[in-house]
């Protein structure tokens, strides 16, 4: 017969963890198939030097969710071509306004941030296009892919809460000689010469000034820009010294962690791994070939996992914390309440996570993280 303190050798609180361990597992396999999620996705378009192409945002959401209003930030290679604040305008079937800032420009790149606001009322918007921009690409433009990269993805509801699981997608403009548009022959007008022609002068301008290109930027975006030891971090660049299949080295401080191979143009775009030793603070990441071409700071902060599913941050995770991160991982309540429970700052909650959360209630905030 089971003691009333200890039911399997175990202590009453690790035995009911346990059973909320199991109703978790239950309700993460019964719900995952109905999670609510959006994507803002940044489209893509193909142009000539010298030339404007139009790139379409759209909206894509499941679950039922539903969006009333959205902010994104777009980051473009400035050198290759350009984008105002005027050249952004929303789809009309949206029912929406929207404003654009700049908020971050370095001497090759610039983030502009885009909201799409409900000003009166707040009617859910529809899955499709949100607005479109024009981007004048610069005529010294080299032929390539340049990427168009959202940092920022976030979702409001129609009662003006930000709803969770919105990312974002990327995009790209193709920059290139050879593109042939669909266009009807306009018919040449027939002239009927005149009688006494004067000859107009020739004047012979001198040739205007040609802009240089920096063949290497010395700008290295990285997304994220901080995170734990262990991150994931997409980093994108353009050096001609890795153009047509060239090969570059990628270093964290001093330790490498992967290689780069450039395009026909020399743009790159890759993933490495923040080492999983790395200290808390500042630390240089930099590609070379065989020199240095491009550098960028990353920021590592403390390691969010040493107590994952502590909501209300006070060293311990109860059921009552467990409770509140099933609820944050399936939308049913903030994100910002449990903020802890999104051990990788990926900014969903998944199964391993919430396991994770049920290790803590077992064996405490102060052990170490379990592999």
């Amino acid at each position: 017969m089971l003691s009333s303190n200890h039911a399997w050798g175990l202590p009453r609180h690790s035995l009911s963890l346990v059973v909320v361990a199991g109703m978790l597992l239950h309700i993460v396999t019964a719900r995952a198939a109905h999670a609510q999620s959006a994507v803002i996705d940044i489209g893509s378009n193909v142009g000539l030097p010298g030339h404007a192409v139009d790139v379409t945002v759209s909206l894509a959401t499941s679950g039922g969710l539903q969006v009333a209003a959205t902010v994104n930030d777009i980051t473009f290679y400035r050198r290759a071509m350009t984008l105002e604040t005027t050249d952004c305008r929303v789809n009309p079937a949206t029912g929406k306004t929207l404003s654009v800032a700049i908020v971050q420009q370095t001497r090759s790149s610039r983030t502009m941030r885009l909201f799409v606001q409900s000003i009166f009322t707040a009617p859910p918007i529809l899955d499709g296009p949100l607005y479109t921009c024009t981007f004048h690409i610069a005529p010294t433009a080299l032929p390539g892919d340049y990427p168009l990269i959202i940092r920022t993805s976030q979702g409001f509801g129609p009662t003006g809460v930000e709803v969770p699981r919105v990312s974002g997608m990327g995009g790209s403009v193709a920059v290139t000689l050879v593109l042939v548009p669909s266009v009807t022959p306009t018919p040449t007008p027939t002239v009927t010469p005149t009688s006494t022609v004067t000859p107009t002068p020739t004047v012979t301008l001198a040739p205007s000034p040609t802009p240089t290109l920096d063949p290497c930027p010395p700008d290295l975006m990285l997304d994220p820009a901080a995170g734990p030891p262990g991150s994931q971090v997409r980093f994108s660049g353009r050096c001609y010294f890795v153009h047509s299949g060239r090969r570059g080295t990628v270093y964290f401080d001093n330790t490498q962690v992967g290689t780069v191979v450039g395009d026909t143009a020399g743009s790159y775009r890759g993933t490495l791994t923040i080492p999983s030793d790395a200290a808390v603070g500042t630390h240089l990441i930099h590609i070379a070939s065989p020199r240095d071409f491009a550098t960028a700071s990353f920021d590592v902060v403390p390691l969010a996992a040493t107590c994952v599913g502590d909501c209300n941050g006070d060293a311990t995770v109860g059921i009552d914390d467990l409770l509140q991160a099933v609820s944050v991982a399936f939308g049913d309540a903030a994100p910002s309440s449990c903020a802890s429970v999104d051990a990788n700052g990926d900014g969903t909650v998944s199964i391993d996570e919430l396991l994770t959360a049920v290790q803590r209630a077992l064996d405490g905030c102060s052990s170490a993280p379990p592999t």
